[in-house]
């Protein structure tokens, strides 16, 4: 499931903490000092991080360091897993798959990590490379390989299959006619719009134009004016959101006031504060429990990214928190995997699991048959007026749509 808040009782912290290294801390048996496996030592499992740190997507995914840092941090806190403490290295892919390609094989050739945490929207240039030399991946599933590979993992798939899970939502909420208004960044941008309207589709709304919207190239006030001219009632986006708000402030002055506005992402109070309340009444729909749903495993959360990301002073993003879960099912692998994993043991392993639940952050899922099948059950909130969020739907669940309803 699906997305966002500070200080804790230190009972609940500790009720998380055991909530949600349950699975992924020391395991059951001590490292092996005989593995030979690439990245594997007596002491340690290295990894390695590919993201875009610059590039036109470097803003929009800045967060995931951050949860990476405060999963791992509370794994070797308490041991690690089999005893070895997770490290990882770390290449800039610049959001292009060329440097993707040349980021991946340096990882795995020239620093010998044993697998990759994912958070780009140009994996496509690597995935077959990993695919071929069985490396584990987990992170965010934003192209087409993720829903193809089987050594790709995540918790969430936004390719592969659509559902009407979003034209369930939008229909519900009174949207007839949509317009879609996308950054031309790549082919999996532009793959999550077409799920999207096709989303919508399925359930009789029509798409009646797609915008392309490049920041600081175009006006957002010409941009606001072609998107009032559709005659739609409905707003969908797949605009990173820190260039969202500079849109939906022109919105007024081109006299269109979309009766839904939904965004693939947003889900962030600090977004909201330095929108200024542009954001309010944007939807966003969440992968996990809301922050505002509460409980032990967000916590858990809060609690981790406090020790051990500290330079992200409000916790409450949800790139931080899909970060967060991703690295919490690779180091599920790692549990799997066995005190000598190999990189094929891994991916076997991790592929049996028939019931993940990030420690209770999502609904179970089960590993042995997610591949590239779309979440169906998602949460939406939308942004209020005091720049936090309301939770509209905690658990909305729709239908996979066979594949002459998918994108196209």
């Amino acid at each position: 499931m699906p997305r966002i808040r500070s200080s804790l009782v230190l009972a609940v912290a500790l009720l998380a903490l055991t909530v949600l290294t349950g699975g992924c801390s020391s395991g059951t048996q001590p490292a092996s000092a005989g593995c030979d496996t690439p990245g594997v030592t007596a002491e340690e499992v290295r990894l390695g991080l590919l993201y875009p740190d610059s590039g036109p997507t470097a803003s929009s995914l800045a967060a995931v360091r951050a949860g990476i840092d405060a999963r791992l941090g509370l794994a070797n806190q308490a041991g690690g897993v089999h005893g070895r403490k997770i490290v990882y290295d770390w290449r800039d892919d610049q959001g292009t798959t060329e440097a993707n390609a040349i980021g991946a094989r340096d990882l795995i050739e020239g620093k010998g990590d044993f697998g990759i945490l994912e958070y780009s929207l140009a994996a496509d240039g690597s995935a077959g490379y990993l695919a071929e030399r069985d490396v584990p991946v987990a992170g965010l599933a934003a192209s087409d390989s993720w829903s193809t590979r089987r050594n790709m993992f995540s918790f969430s798939y936004t390719t592969g299959a659509a559902s009407d899970t979003y034209g369930t939502f939008v229909k519900s909420r009174g949207g007839t006619r949509a317009a879609l208004l996308t950054t031309a960044l790549s082919t999996g941008v532009n793959d999550a719009g077409a799920r999207l309207s096709a989303s919508l589709r399925a359930v009789g709304i029509g798409v009646v134009d797609q915008i392309g919207y490049t920041a600081n190239a175009d006006s957002p006030a010409a941009i606001a004016r072609r998107l009032a001219a559709t005659g739609a009632d409905t707003l969908l986006t797949v605009v990173g959101t820190p260039d969202l708000p500079a849109v939906l402030r022109e919105l007024p002055a081109a006299g269109w006031k979309p009766k839904v506005i939904l965004s693939v992402s947003g889900y962030d109070s600090q977004l909201l504060a330095e929108a200024g309340g542009a954001m309010t009444g944007v939807v966003v729909p969440v992968f996990y429990r809301p922050f505002e749903a509460g409980g032990p495993p967000i916590a858990g959360y809060l609690d981790a990214m406090s020790r051990y990301a500290p330079q992200i002073a409000n916790p409450r993003q949800d790139l931080a928190m899909i970060a967060y879960i991703d690295t919490d099912l690779f180091l599920r692998g790692l549990t799997e995997a066995g005190a000598c994993p190999t990189r094929k043991g891994f991916v076997d392993a991790l592929r049996a699991v028939r019931s993940y639940d990030a420690g209770g952050l999502i609904s179970p899922i089960d590993l042995s048959t997610s591949l590239g099948r779309p979440t169906t059950c998602l949460a939406f909130v939308q942004a209020n007026a005091t720049g936090s969020f309301d939770v509209l739907d905690e658990r909305l669940c729709g239908r996979e749509l066979p594949a002459s309803g998918g994108a196209r």
